[in-house]
């Protein structure tokens, strides 16, 4: 018997967003962990991936890095990329 695994789909959405007058360029790719949550891989101006995920909490999208990376994104870029996931591809 041949054994397939099942194919997650995975859907990358791109969108600009203006946060304090600065020009953001988004790209996120949602993918579900091994838990079956869905996270999102996040790249901002062309950096490198953050990771996004739902914290229970905050009761919102935010970045869930667990290292120095997502410390590097301004508190107000955090916010506005969380409520456009949750409004672009969560709901």
């Amino acid at each position: 018997m041949n054994a397939r695994k099942n194919a997650t789909r995975t859907r990358t959405e791109e969108f600009e967003m203006l946060v304090d007058d600065t020009p953001l360029f988004v790209k996120a790719t949602a993918f579900q962990t091994y838990t079956m949550e869905t996270q999102y891989r996040v790249s901002v101006n062309g950096s490198p991936v953050y990771i996004f995920g739902w914290h229970p909490a905050l009761k919102r999208i935010t970045a869930i890095d667990r290292g120095s990376t997502a410390s590097n994104i301004p508190p107000k870029v955090v916010d506005a990329i969380g409520d456009q996931l949750y409004h672009r591809m969560a709901a």
